[in-house]
């Protein structure tokens, strides 16, 4: 196996596109270089961007060991289980993922269109930008490819064998071991000039028996439901976008999983944006209220306009068998938003209350603002991993986030 530098990539692409123009150097860089807003913050994989002046490239190698992350081994074919998860999506909404190459199983390297044109949104995001776009355009990417990769529209044959074909255990594991808990709440982050005896209710919140047997509840479903086949890691640093387009990246974590969680895992992100809006800078106040406006709508209508897209491949695509059960349609409405709303807290805790840092909170590089985002969203993913199965509308999830929130602020001011 050979492993990709700077130095024999450009040997390595003439082998195997040939119709690059190599008259000239080659331009390379190695994803990690540049700053976190161009390379985005991902840990694993060795990437490579690479350009001949018109073929704009990214050339991306797994090895056991990630680039970052050494603590555990990773599968060698990730890349080539990703290569066929883009492949098999691209089918379904070509618009939304990048233009695939080729893939080399024998040094597990893949080679897809550079989508760096457009903007990481989570960092377009920390600095106040929005996309009206997005909650349409995430909503038709994860309705659509859900619904075609699923028994409601496959041969039960053909899901049967992707189901196997993607078991992807050695990727799946990362978030088994590492998503849907912690050791500890690390109380040592929440500092500044917090009071300590509120420090420790958050910490105690955080690690209270019910709020732990909720991520239990979801850790056994994200593990066992084979529902539809799921991006796995879909989040706004594995989202390029500008305002008209959208591009999707990422995909190693694909497997038949529950419906509910890649939504859910998108929501966590965004609710770690507003959360964050209440406390960095704005030009305004008007500003502020207007950007948090556009993130609540995001949360809304990216559940709304999924519901929307889903049932239009059902009511067009799916078997006889279930196509015209409304009782069926509306238990898995229930079930999708209640399960949502418990994901998007568990990934939303995970990262406010774990060890991998959360870019939404990092960037408000003051000690006390970021112990009070902490806190806030402690309280929140407790309040909506508890009230969950109560909500029966999307409206009952976002009073929660709301009314937790005023409560929290006015407390503030």
């Amino acid at each position: 196996m050979i492993l990709l530098t700077k130095d024999n990539i450009t040997e390595y692409l003439k082998g195997h596109m040939p119709y690059l123009d190599y008259s000239k150097p080659l331009t390379i860089s190695e994803i990690g270089e540049g700053s976190i807003e161009e390379d985005g913050d991902g840990y694993i994989n060795y990437v490579f961007r690479v350009s001949d002046g018109n073929y704009k490239l990214i050339v991306k190698q797994s090895r056991q060991q990630g680039r970052i992350v050494r603590f555990i081994e990773l599968p060698l074919n990730r890349g080539e289980l990703e290569y066929e998860s883009m492949k098999m999506r691209s089918a379904i909404v070509p618009q939304y993922i990048p233009r695939l190459y080729f893939c080399d199983k024998a040094n597990h390297v893949f080679v897809t269109e550079d989508v760096s044109h457009l903007s990481i949104m989570r960092f377009a995001l920390n600095k106040n930008i929005i996309f009206p776009k997005f909650a349409r355009q995430a909503a038709e990417y994860l309705a659509k490819t859900h619904f075609y990769t699923s028994e409601y529209y496959l041969d039960t044959k053909t899901f049967r064998d992707l189901t196997i074909h993607f078991m992807n255990h050695g990727m799946r594991d990362i978030f088994d071991s590492h998503g849907f808990m912690f050791k500890e709440f690390p109380a040592q982050s929440i500092g500044g000039d917090l009071d300590p005896r509120y420090i420790e209710y958050v910490e105690n919140l955080s690690l209270d028996p019910r709020v732990i047997m909720e991520r239990k509840r979801l850790r056994h479903a994200y593990i066992s439901k084979a529902e539809v086949f799921i991006h796995g890691d879909f989040h706004t640093s594995n989202t390029f976008i500008d305002q008209d387009e959208m591009k999707v990246i990422d995909m190693e974590y694909t497997f038949a999983g529950p419906q509910s969680y890649d939504i859910g895992y998108m929501e966590g992100q965004l609710l770690g944006q507003y959360i964050s809006a209440n406390f960095r800078d704005f030009p305004s106040e008007d500003a502020r209220r207007e950007f948090k406006t556009y993130i609540m709508s995001c949360i809304k209508n990216l559940y709304v306009f999924y519901l929307d897209e889903f049932f239009a491949c059902w009511d067009e695509d799916a078997k006889d068998f279930y196509r015209d059960d409304t009782l069926l349609k509306e238990s898995m409405k229930r079930d999708l938003l209640q399960e949502m709303a418990g994901f998007c807290a568990n990934t939303n805790i995970s990262r406010t209350a774990g060890d991998i840092g959360f870019p939404e909170y990092d960037m408000l590089n003051d000690h006390i603002k970021e112990s009070h985002a902490i806190c806030l969203s402690v309280l929140i993913d407790a309040q909506v991993l508890q009230n969950r199965h109560e909500y029966k509308n999307i409206y009952d999830f976002m009073h929660d986030i709301m009314e937790i929130e005023r409560v929290y602020m006015s407390n503030l001011s």
